[in-house]
């Protein structure tokens, strides 16, 4: 197994075994967010390519830091916020925000948690991912497109 190959499997091991992103979660939703954190995980190991061992787990941390803090996050929104205070789901829909800035960049703003409800918790969490990587890539489209056909024009 090449040094990559290991990397990978082994940030993947670190997200399936790790009981805090999924404690109190059906099999299913476990399921779902051990993949998106296994997703996350892969690439941030992919983008060590070039770098030894010690560089990479330097350059990998910030990533996999923010992954678990916001898959955290999600696992006790999903879990508390049925029972939770108006007051109480606001704090902790803040900190999926918060969260989530950390990884996907400080320009998230998360709509209200209710445009990513679903029958179940796996929707949510389908909907909610959807929304943060598809539109992050939605909107670095829209900037590609419109910076080819303005910014690329020389003055006269």
């Amino acid at each position: 197994m090449d040094a990559l190959s290991h990397r990978i499997k082994k940030v993947a091991e670190s997200v399936l075994e790790n009981e805090a992103l999924i404690g109190g979660l059906d099999k299913s939703t476990a399921k779902i967010l051990q993949g998106w954190g296994v997703k996350h995980a892969t690439r941030a190991a992919e983008d060590t390519h070039t770098l030894d061992d010690e560089s990479a787990e330097k350059a990998m941390y910030p990533q996999l830091k923010a992954s678990r803090r916001l898959l955290r996050a999600i696992r006790v929104w999903l879990e508390h916020e049925k029972e939770a205070t108006a007051e109480e789901r606001q704090k902790l829909w803040a900190k999926v925000e918060k969260r989530a800035q950390g990884l996907y960049g400080d320009g998230i703003s998360l709509p209200s948690p209710s445009q990513f409800s679903g029958e179940k918790p796996v929707e949510f969490i389908e909907n909610l991912r959807e929304w943060l990587e598809g539109g992050s890539n939605e909107k670095e489209d829209k900037k590609t497109f419109f910076s080819s056909l303005f910014g690329n024009k020389k003055k006269k």
